[in-house]
């Protein structure tokens, strides 16, 4: 899924985003790469997240509290005050590009399959289009704290996930719903799609609290 497709799965899903969005001019997009810290003891995960969302209570879809081991493949992303804990495998295999998520003027975070964004493959003859080996993005969805229920009423539910909620903003995970690899490129495909199948060994940490979806 590239950021059009993105736009248009989510852009008429809420008035009040739309609202939003038709006042916000739209930016450049922004890509970089995000740091990757692959070193993170019990110790550190306590220090991590200190004071993200001290101003208000965090809403989460499921949550359970425990000790994250001591070395794993991790992404921090310190501007919502998350932390991914990856799949051993995934090390070396992965790309974070930042952009802007217009509707609300934030970061989103877009993991691709490092061999697939690479390649730099068309995906047809002009060129100008590339497949990105999107896995999933992750992103504000809200500038307001929607509960579990409301996000399961959403347009995206299908194909997204509710992380968490502060009192100011709801954060999500939706995943790439179309073809992200050369389908004549068998090392693409098959690299992509287990990654893909071990999207659900993937823990978040918010606050110090570990959230497993379930």
């Amino acid at each position: 899924m590239n950021q059009k497709q993105l736009s248009e799965h989510i852009g008429n899903i809420d008035d009040r985003l739309v609202q939003q969005a038709e006042t916000i001019p739209d930016y450049t997009s922004q890509h970089r790469q995000k740091r990757i810290r692959q070193l993170l003891t019990a110790a550190a995960a306590l220090v991590l997240m200190v004071s993200s969302f001290s101003a208000g209570a965090i809403a989460f879809a499921h949550e359970v509290i425990v000790e994250v081991p001591i070395e794993q493949e991790t992404v921090v992303m310190e501007e919502i005050g998350l932390t991914l804990i990856l799949p051993d495998s995934w090390k070396g295999k992965y790309e974070v590009i930042e952009d802007i998520f217009v509707p609300n003027n934030s970061t989103m975070w877009e993991f691709c399959v490092k061999s697939v964004y690479d390649a730099q493959t068309p995906t047809d003859e002009s060129g100008e289009v590339l497949y990105r080996g999107t896995l999933f993005y992750i992103f504000q969805y809200t500038d307001y704290c929607m509960s579990v229920e409301e996000f399961e009423q959403s347009g995206i539910a299908g194909i997204g996930r509710y992380l968490f909620a502060t009192e100011k903003a709801t954060y999500v995970i939706m995943y790439a719903s179309d073809l992200q690899f050369d389908p004549e490129n068998s090392a693409q495909m098959d690299e992509w799609n287990a990654m893909e199948q071990s999207e659900k060994e993937i823990r978040f940490v918010v606050d110090n609290i570990l959230k497993v979806d379930n």
